[in-house]
């Protein structure tokens, strides 16, 4: 199981070590001293939590943290502001600019640690309901971001469910995003990957299919998009555990005695 990243964006070196060592016994810790770095590793390292100070070299800790919010392929990660302002204004900015948590300094090591884990935790319950929601097309998330992004995700495959022009690199290019970046903002948010998904809402609605009782199998298996009716019934047979004929029979079956 990965290590989650946390990124550090702060010019104090000092505080940066700091922060590196209350963390890092528990989670992978990467810096950067401006926003410039902090681009980079983003663009680079799969990062799961931020944390960032106000006042930074080459920008506004305020507007760092609304551009990565904003941004469609980073947008989803929590992101906690650290800083020695303390007014009301401060923290009411931090948060309407898309921070999740606003911390003063000085802080409690334990306080910081305890919000770190709070948070990574909640991420992971997350991605654990949109699992044991995606059979039933329920986008089981918290944040307007993820919600937007797995609905355009969606609704995507639902489009184009039928056509062999689906794949991750179709998903991808109409979503503006890279492969890789498509494959890191789908594992921010699910175990699953960028195909596993496309196959769940292709299993999906192949089932609601033979519930309809208008399509033969293999027409079904062409219907949603599977490249041979053998592909469609090893990925049909691995899902629900018995191949399409044989849930087909099981669920008339359950109907006709008033249990389906």
């Amino acid at each position: 199981m990965r290590v989650p990243a946390i990124l550090i964006v702060d010019d104090d070196r000092v505080l940066v070590d700091l922060l590196t060592d209350i963390l890092g016994s528990n989670y992978s810790v990467v810096s950067a001293y401006n926003g410039a770095e902090a681009w980079e590793i983003l663009r680079t390292v799969p990062v799961d939590l931020i944390i960032i100070d106000i006042i930074l070299p080459d920008t506004d800790g305020f507007q760092l943290c609304s551009s990565i919010k904003m941004n469609r392929e980073f947008g989803h990660i929590p992101i906690i502001i650290l800083s020695a302002k303390s007014e009301l204004e401060d923290k009411v900015s931090g948060l309407q600019n898309g921070a999740d948590v606003y911390i003063e300094k000085p802080f409690s090591p334990a306080y910081l640690d305890a919000q770190v884990f709070s948070i990574l935790q909640n991420r992971l319950k997350l991605k654990e309901r949109f699992e044991r929601n995606i059979e039933t097309g329920n986008d089981a998330v918290s944040t307007l971001s993820d919600q937007q992004f797995l609905a355009s995700l969606h609704l995507l495959i639902e489009t184009h469910i039928g056509s062999a022009l689906l794949s991750i690199e179709f998903l991808a290019e109409q979503l503006h995003m890279s492969r890789s970046s498509l494959y890191r903002r789908i594992r921010a948010t699910s175990s699953y990957s960028p195909y596993e998904i496309i196959e769940q809402v292709r299993l999906k609605r192949a089932a609601a299919l033979m519930h309809e009782g208008r399509y033969k199998i293999n027409e079904i298996a062409i219907l949603t998009g599977f490249s041979s009716p053998s592909q469609f019934t090893k990925s049909f047979k691995r899902k629900f555990g018995k191949a399409p004929l044989g849930y087909l029979r099981d669920y008339l079956k359950r109907r006709n005695s008033g249990n389906g």
